[in-house]
């Protein structure tokens, strides 16, 4: 059975950064977390892999062009080669995540 977990978006993640993180001004802790996501935003665009130890990798991955099949009527269509983004986390990360509590 699977179990339900909250879900946290940016905003969410924003909030629980500016909580903990008092040394600075709240309006610079929120600048440098946007900085540090339009940085990540800015190197996949341009397909470069980012590594963030003891979190995982991030690398673009070019999907050839194939042709496929409409479900709904089984005609032939042909898929365009296109960029996938894909993500493997650390191995840090994924003893977190199985350890029993």
């Amino acid at each position: 059975m699977r179990i339900k977990t909250p879900k946290k978006n940016k905003s969410d993640l924003l909030k629980s950064f500016l909580q903990s993180e008092t040394d600075l001004n709240p309006k610079i802790n929120e600048d440098i977390f946007h900085c540090f996501f339009s940085l990540i935003e800015n190197h996949i665009s341009q397909h470069q892999t980012i590594e963030l130890r003891n979190f995982g990798v991030f690398k673009s991955k070019l999907m050839s062009a194939r042709y496929g099949s409409d479900p709904r009527n089984k005609n032939k269509i042909y898929i365009p080669a296109k960029q996938k983004l894909t993500f493997k986390l650390s191995e840090n990360i994924i003893r977190k995540l199985n350890e029993k509590n």
